[in-house]
């Protein structure tokens, strides 16, 4: 259940507790930190599979990759061309596409925010589902999330021997 659903049910239920009005708390919503396109994972395709934090893949689950943010930052995802959003827990890298200097698309795994990316995101068919973009491979998205204030580069498992 969104956070914004639970404060509405409590709001509800405490309107109905009291006999006055009760005022409805407004959520506060992360600014706009990036722009650009999402992706999807297969409808199962990777299901089981290890995640790059640990974990094993849930397709069902409101997951997404990003290639610098931190593990388990929270992204509310927003689909400006129809309006819906999800919040999302990173859990995962990439997306790794990449367009060469002569415009043809490569694999390249890295964290650099410099280079021209084929999106910003790859999100789990449950989050797809939810903005509605499972119809389109890609889709311009708003990722909304509270910046840290240092940077915080890219999340690499280090093995001590």
């Amino acid at each position: 259940m969104s956070v914004v659903k639970l404060m509405v049910l409590t709001a509800m239920f405490a309107h109905y507790q009291a006999e006055g009005s009760v005022d409805i708390p407004q959520a506060e919503v992360p600014p706009v930190q990036q722009v650009g396109l999402a992706s999807w994972y297969g409808a199962g395709n990777w299901h089981g599979e290890i995640t790059a934090n640990g974990e094993d893949f849930d397709p069902s689950k409101f997951t997404c990759a990003h290639r610098w943010l931190p593990f388990n930052t929270v992204v509310l995802i927003e689909n400006p061309s129809n309006g819906r959003r999800v919040w999302c827990r990173i859990n995962d890298r990439g997306p790794y596409g990449i367009r060469t200097p002569e415009g043809t698309w490569t694999f390249k795994v890295s964290s650099s925010r410099h280079e021209n990316w084929r999106g910003i995101l790859d999100m789990s068919i449950a989050t797809a589902e939810e903005l509605g973009t499972t119809q389109v491979g890609l889709q311009k998205v708003h990722l909304r999330y509270w910046a840290r204030e240092e940077d915080t580069g890219f999340d690499l498992a280090v093995l001590n021997p």
